[in-house]
């Protein structure tokens, strides 16, 4: 008797990945975002960036730790029968490599904390309450060690 399926399949019989991956991929990469979010607005880039990151320097930091994140969303593009198959060495690690990026993420976004957020920005506490719970979800999923295992079949060539 086969096994029920536990999660649905995507077009190309893999488990289909659930939307919280990508919004904590969205999470991971928001010094980049922000980054093309400034670019895209000239006048006033340095103001922009200053609201997201008041010192340059943390900026920078962020946008290094961002880095393995952006390798993996290229290992997601690839995860299909035509894509290269080369990206599945990055992707079936990409567990790791998102905790890899979310614990020093969190630690520098907790460092850079002003005193008395609680009271005067709470706002400021929504970005390590969500990489909080992308950590314990990533820790406890039992879906996540079997995204990051698949890998589609080659597409076999056309004559």
């Amino acid at each position: 008797m086969k096994q029920p399926l536990l999660w649905p399949l995507d077009d190309d019989g893999l488990v289909a990945l659930p939307l919280r991956l990508y919004l904590l991929l969205l999470l991971l990469l928001r010094p980049i975002l922000s980054w093309i979010l400034a670019l895209t607005i000239p006048e006033q880039k340095g103001e922009m960036l200053a609201f997201f990151y008041p010192d340059q320097q943390q900026f920078w930091l962020a946008c290094l730790l961002a880095l393995p994140t952006i390798f993996l969303c290229v290992a997601l593009t690839q995860r299909r029968p035509k894509g290269h198959a080369g990206w599945f060495r990055i992707w079936r690690y990409g567990k790791w490599l998102l905790l890899a990026t979310l614990i020093p993420d969190l630690i520098l976004t907790i460092r850079a904390l002003p005193p008395y957020v609680a009271v005067e920005q709470p706002w400021l506490l929504l970005a390590p309450s969500l990489l909080v719970i992308g950590c314990l979800w990533l820790l406890r999923s039992r879906r996540v060690p079997v995204i990051f295992s698949e890998w589609p079949e080659p597409a076999p060539a056309k004559k």
